[in-house]
């Protein structure tokens, strides 16, 4: 019930934006943008997308490393498109994550479900430190007082989370005052941060990894925005894409279907921007990440052997 509720708020959402873009805009809002595109910088965009997967894929296979689970690049890189292909159809990052913990292999499940929780630890850290950084140049002109103090949260969030990766004990005590469900959480995400504790040069190639896949993310919106032609300055499209990330992060949608595009539509509206313009930003930056996951769809067919299925994320526990 829950998948089909997603996908219905995946559906209702787009549909809401085409049709408020059809009445005020007609159909030409649409294919006179389409027709007057800009190629270069759609290959741009792509650019960007595998810039952000090979740097996710390295922080992977180095966090496994981290565990003692030994991985090659080229596996950490075929297992991260693989993933990338199954959360194409599954909200945020589930699928990813749990293909991820299917494809290490049953007996190295424990340390990579550690390296995951850590992975989200630095990921977290890395986008509100890119959103803290974005505030300066304009970040509070699109989100207004009200967003503006989640970004501001985002940059105190941001120096709590470097201390926290410092100092996990800090997360032991934090995780001994919270709820049970949240705080049991916390307490094995700290146990995950001491266990194998890298160097601190390795601390900070972790989180330098991390800000760039999240740069590298924002910077896809801002290369469909220019090949669009869309009359906004290049960081507003900066800031609209890193808005786009937080808001996809939310396990709403079947992909971040809608979302995204409903994201760029209010975001730009305050800079008079098109609401077809903004909709096909946000939908084109979705086209011209998926590469990656095709890419990882048919390394999926070819690795598979005739009569062995691949890992099946419904009988996995992970």
């Amino acid at each position: 019930m829950l998948r089909w509720l997603k996908r219905v708020v995946s559906i209702g959402l787009l549909a809401t934006i085409v049709v408020f873009v059809l009445r005020r805009e007609g159909m030409g809002g649409f294919t006179e943008r389409l027709a007057s595109l800009e190629l270069p910088w759609l290959g741009l965009a792509a650019v960007f997308a595998w810039v952000a997967v090979l740097a996710s894929a390295r922080r992977w296979q180095r966090l496994l490393a981290l565990e003692g689970v030994q991985r090659s690049s080229a596996w950490a890189l075929g297992s991260f498109l693989r993933g990338r292909f199954v959360g194409a159809f599954t909200p945020s990052t589930v699928g990813l994550d749990l293909y991820r913990l299917v494809d290490v292999g049953r007996g190295q499940r424990a340390p990579a479900g550690r390296a995951l929780l850590v992975e989200k630890l630095y990921g977290l850290v890395a986008l509100a430190m890119v959103s803290a950084a974005l505030f300066p140049f304009g970040l509070a002109d699109h989100f207004g007082a009200a967003g503006s103090s989640l970004v501001l949260g985002l940059g105190l969030g941001s120096i709590a989370g470097v201390v926290a990766l410092e100092r996990p004990a800090l997360l032991v005590w934090l995780g001994e005052r919270l709820p049970r469900k949240v705080g049991g959480w916390v307490l094995r995400a700290a146990d995950a941060l001491r266990a194998g504790r890298p160097e601190l040069g390795e601390r900070l190639r972790l989180l330098g990894l991390g800000l760039v896949t999240h740069t590298a993310t924002a910077a896809i919106f801002l290369a469909t925005g220019a090949a669009l032609g869309v009359d906004a300055g290049p960081l507003s499209l900066v800031i609209v894409g890193n808005a786009i990330i937080l808001a996809t992060l939310l396990p709403i949608s079947v992909g971040g279907v809608g979302v995204r595009e409903g994201t760029a539509v209010a975001l730009l509206a305050a800079q008079g921007v098109p609401a077809a313009d903004a909709a096909l930003l946000a939908f084109l930056g979705y086209l011209c990440a998926q590469p990656p996951a095709l890419v990882g769809g048919l390394w999926q067919l070819a690795r598979a052997e005739p009569g062995s299925p691949a890992p099946s994320l419904a009988t996995e526990p992970g």
